[in-house]
């Protein structure tokens, strides 16, 4: 298992950045792979798929797919199912992995399908992906011919997926380090295009992780900004008493132009909405591949324009913001 990409100088990682990234990768790597129950349980699954050569890869439509049903003739299609779901809850996708449809809790193509546009061309741009889940979205840059893609990914499941999911995929100019942003924001390397999607609303000062990243951006970087937010004109933002649905870690939900406000103290410009949806059905829902609550868990059963605690139900929004 390739943990850390082979020659991060190419990209204009300096030495010092790279023995950081390096050494505190594979020191969590070890603790995983070694000591954390739920880190050797997923490694072991991810051990039994990753031997198995794929034919053909396809990340231009909405299923980002790897392999195809011959593939698995000697480990057998049904043991691999049962594999690929013991890894669990499967939140971004969809992906269909050796012909196995993995349907996942979000359907993050009707959110890709709405970001790609207006984005400036990503070809031979250096992309950070804040909080990249399983690589989703990842995979979906690919076919636009980045130079390389970094995603950063905390949580043990997400990042096994990723892991499992590209040594079978082979694409050696993306990666996924198991770090917090915390544990990047005093590299020296910069980066053209930042994703940064579902992870503001959790931070408790969103004002100070907005100029983080900005200092970690290019001078022609491009933000790309997806977070929950109140509907309305007012200067406002909501700070939820303890739990917003269902999440514990939710601090501030903000207006659009509260958000514009955030990103121009950030040191961002030309900061415009390009995008408001709200949540429905059809695009977070719960499968046979999530074994957690979803949004229907979330919404007040006899009000489903309100969460499960009385707060306006969820409302997301994209701006995109320039350097």
């Amino acid at each position: 298992m390739n943990w850390f990409p082979e020659n991060p100088g190419r990209w204009g990682f300096s030495i010092s950045d790279i023995e950081h990234l390096k050494k505190i990768t594979l020191d969590k790597v070890k603790f995983l792979t070694e000591k954390d129950v739920k880190g050797r349980e997923l490694y072991s699954h991810v051990q039994k798929l990753t031997g198995i050569n794929t034919a053909a890869s396809d990340f231009t439509s909405d299923y980002v797919s790897i392999g195809c049903s011959e593939d698995t003739a000697a480990a057998g299609i049904d043991e691999v199912r049962k594999t690929l779901l013991a890894m669990w809850p499967w939140r971004k996708g969809p992906f269909r992995i050796f012909g196995i449809d993995i349907e996942t809790e979000w359907r993050s193509d009707f959110k890709w399908n709405r970001v790609i546009s207006h984005l400036k061309p990503l070809g031979g741009r250096h992309i950070l992906d804040i909080g990249s889940s399983n690589g989703y979205y990842i995979f979906r840059m690919l076919p636009h011919n980045p130079a390389m893609v970094m995603g950063i990914e905390p949580y043990t499941n997400f990042y096994m997926q990723f892991m499992l999911l590209n040594s079978l995929a082979r694409r050696d100019n993306i990666f996924t380090l198991p770090l917090r942003f915390e544990e990047i924001t005093g590299l020296t390397k910069k980066f053209n295009t930042v994703f940064c999607m579902g992870i503001l609303y959790h931070r408790r000062s969103p004002i100070d992780f907005l100029r983080d990243i900005y200092s970690m951006m290019t001078a022609d970087g491009e933000l790309v900004l997806e977070t929950l937010i109140v509907e309305g004109e007012e200067h406002i933002s909501l700070v939820p008493e303890e739990r917003y649905a269902k999440m514990p870690n939710v601090y501030f939900i903000p207006t659009v132009p509260v958000l514009i406000s955030w990103l121009k103290k950030a040191g961002f410009r030309n900061s415009r909405c390009v995008d408001i949806t709200k949540t429905d059905f059809n695009e977070q829902r719960k499968t046979e591949w999530v074994n957690t609550e979803s949004l229907e868990d979330f919404l007040d059963a006899m009000d489903q324009t309100k969460t499960i605690e009385g707060y306006p139900a969820p409302v997301r929004a994209v701006i995109i913001a320039e350097k």
